[in-house]
């Protein structure tokens, strides 16, 4: 699947450490962000049943290669990478807007998860098959 945009932000003062550079947790929060915006484009959004479905993060892998500071413009840039019976995966890559630097990548596994019995439920038939036909259309 082709990447799209989904964040585009600025580091602020409060999200940088005694480092200078931006803290651990808001690479997580801006991810975080990303990721909400993509499952809405994904569709995956209207099948969320307030209080009764949602969506579960299962693993997450960071790595960080380049610092960023304060007033930075950072993007995001995420794709759908796999989609099994359960679980699906995104690739999130951050870069740098003024540089084009690639700064930071996050992959996450995901799950549809039934709120009230507290598990882990099989993608509809229909979303499934629209998602790895979108999968297919770009690889």
């Amino acid at each position: 699947m082709k990447k799209v945009l989904t964040y585009k932000g600025a580091v602020m003062t409060w999200e940088t450490d005694s480092n200078r550079h931006m803290n651990v947790m808001y690479y997580v929060n801006k991810f975080e962000h990303a990721g909400r915006n993509f499952n809405l484009d994904l569709g995956l959004q209207e099948i969320r049943q307030h209080g009764k479905i949602g969506i579960v993060v299962l693993e997450q892998k960071l790595n960080y290669h380049r610092e960023v500071f304060e007033d930075d413009i950072l993007f995001v840039e995420s794709s759908l990478i796999d989609i099994g019976n359960k679980a699906y995966t995104l690739f999130h890559e951050m870069y740098n807007g003024s540089t084009k630097e690639l700064v930071s990548t996050m992959r996450v596994v995901l799950t549809l998860f039934d709120q009230v019995e507290r598990k882990a439920i099989v993608f509809p038939i229909a979303l499934k098959e629209r998602l790895l036909n979108a999968i297919k259309e770009e690889g």
